[in-house]
């Protein structure tokens, strides 16, 4: 069993210590996209910690689903910059205390094609890719920026999608509070099958009722 999937297992505090010294290590590129993920959060008060939560819920349901060590780092990494391309988006959008009309709504649309720009010329940032354009397709096809269905999209993907959506669901945002856990979970199990992969809620679902709840 590689070393990351035992110390998963064992349920250590220090379980994303590995995918943290990878981090450490990444080369001066890579830093920069690290710092701008970080500036994204620092625009927004709310989301606080939303990557670090996303990236370890997200390597977690890896775990499960028996991924590769290699799926479960770029799962890590995918988390913390799935969001970069938002460093595009004007603060009065991105922080807009109530929804957004059609035209801030397409503007925010965007974030996944700005965050892909961003990562491409990074020579590490090829397994990142998917992840970050595709984080906001619906299993159904609805979602954007490419109305992918099904398992045309990515799976690291379809697993960030589910714990993103987790994430957002539990925290505050400018225009409503968090909703406890149970509340956070019904939702995703409705939308299972529609926006999300019906297999991935169930994991997210299990994950936190059992023995070694999500993070959030």
């Amino acid at each position: 069993m590689p070393p990351i999937l035992r110390v998963l297992v064992s349920g250590a505090d220090d379980y994303t210590s590995l995918p943290a010294r990878r981090i450490e290590r990444a080369d001066s590129a890579e830093r920069v996209i690290y710092a701008l993920a970080t500036a994204v959060e620092a625009k927004d008060p709310f989301m606080k910690a939303h990557t670090e939560r996303v990236a370890d819920s997200a390597m977690r349901v890896g775990a499960r689903m028996g991924l590769p060590e290699d799926d479960l780092i770029a799962l890590y990494r995918g988390g913390i910059v799935h969001d970069i391309g938002k460093i595009g988006i004007p603060d009065q959008i991105l922080l807009k205390p109530g929804e957004l009309d059609v035209e801030e709504r397409a503007r925010m649309h965007l974030h996944p094609i700005i965050g892909e720009n961003i990562i491409a010329p990074l020579q590490s940032g090829a397994d990142l890719l998917p992840m970050v354009r595709h984080h906001h397709e619906n299993y159904d096809g609805t979602g954007y920026p490419d109305r992918l269905a099904g398992e045309r999209i990515p799976l690291l993907a379809r697993i960030l999608s589910v714990c993103d959506a987790y994430d957002a669901l539990t925290s505050d945002r400018p225009y409503r509070l968090g909703r406890p856990r149970e509340a956070a979970i019904a939702v995703l199990r409705l939308g299972a099958g529609r926006q999300w992969d019906p297999r991935i809620v169930k994991l997210v679902a299990d994950g936190w009722a059992g023995t070694a709840p999500m993070a959030g």
